[in-house]
């Protein structure tokens, strides 16, 4: 999770005033079409992002903004981390350089006068994942304005492309006894690498482990009739939630289980997940152990399965004490968001 770097992330946007254009020069590919091309495997950290303007340009209003957009505090984590960490570099070093050219998150600031005032978009341009955006503008104003307006756009495209990057690496290394198992059980397919084992195993409830040292990782995956609406309220979830969780999720002390921190409230989403973009509820908190002191960040998902009969839930959560948690998480949320039902 952690990335210590200079600094990263920058992404821009404009007002309607200008005449903005987003030139998608290349669509998604489907691995099949990356590999037919010959697209190496995109470099970096986890939510790592190169910036590629000048030093002389990289501070005052622009390095604030870059700041603001980017590197403000990752929404419901313990402890505060950035939601990326940016990486800046002169523009001479980056284009001369073939390894970070492969940069799986980059954005390109190019202020100049006479520039258009256009946001260019690349997707997978020399490597796969990638997202290339580049910023040609003629004054920081314009900069400003388009970074504003499409801010959203390029976090989510960069948030994509590590999840494509978590569910590549874990293919290679793929649990098929755990991933089969669960798709007899739920009709739906969860990358999950040889690192992961079976916890708990039982009729429409399994708990996957990852066990790395001084940290846990876990997924609860649960499965029930669909009965209404009411079932994706906040209030049901965190029920449901709790109530997984104090059966099976057990502390390790004696009377000790897991729950989840409602003190701080939750952060809630309507998210696409999956090849077939299902809708889901995500909810985002803190859960603890009741009668113990441990805790640590959670993101969970709800949804319809693809028949549209069954309410299903993915609930994955971090503890790791003594590391940063947002990288840690993102894994976890990378395979939620690769089901598949195929």
């Amino acid at each position: 999770m952690s990335m210590k770097s200079k600094g990263f992330l920058a992404i821009i946007l404009m007002f309607l005033t200008f005449s903005v254009v987003i030139t998608s020069c290349s669509k998604e590919k489907t691995q099949a079409e990356i590999d037919s091309k010959g697209l190496p495997s995109s470099g970096g950290k986890t939510l790592e992002a190169i910036l590629v303007i000048p030093d002389e340009v990289y501070k005052g209003e622009i390095k604030d903004s870059i700041g603001k957009y980017f590197m403000q505090a990752c929404p419901w984590l313990p402890q505060p981390e950035p939601l990326f960490d940016i990486v800046q570099m002169n523009p001479v070093g980056f284009f001369n350089s073939e390894m970070f050219t492969k940069h799986r998150n980059i954005i390109i600031i190019d202020i100049k006068a006479g520039n258009p005032n256009k946001l260019k978009k690349q997707i997978d341009y020399k490597s796969y994942p990638q997202a290339y955006f580049e910023f040609s503008v003629d004054n920081r104003d314009s900069l400003f304005a388009l970074m504003q307006r499409f801010s959203d756009v390029i976090k989510t495209q960069f948030y994509e492309n590590e999840h494509k990057r978590v569910d590549a690496a874990f293919k290679k290394l793929e649990n098929t006894s755990i991933t089969q198992k669960l798709k007899q059980k739920f009709g739906f397919h969860l990358t999950l690498s040889e690192e992961f084992y079976l916890a708990v195993n039982e009729e429409n409830f399994a708990w996957i482990r990852k066990e790395p040292k001084d940290c846990s990782f876990g997924i609860m995956v649960y499965a029930m009739d669909y009965k209404n609406e009411e079932q994706f309220n906040e209030e049901q979830i965190i029920a449901l939630r709790d109530t997984l969780a104090k059966k099976y999720i057990p502390g390790p002390t004696r009377g000790s289980y897991m729950g989840t921190e409602e003190r701080f409230g939750f952060m809630r989403d309507t998210v696409q997940i999956g090849e077939s973009k299902i809708t889901a509820i995500e909810t985002r908190g803190l859960w603890r152990l009741y009668n113990d002191y441990m805790g640590g960040p959670f993101v969970n998902y709800c949804f319809k399965d693809n028949n549209g009969e069954r309410f299903v839930m993915i609930d994955c959560f971090v503890y790791s004490p003594k590391t940063s948690k947002r990288d840690q998480l993102m894994q976890l949320e990378s395979v939620a968001y690769g089901i598949k039902y195929n």
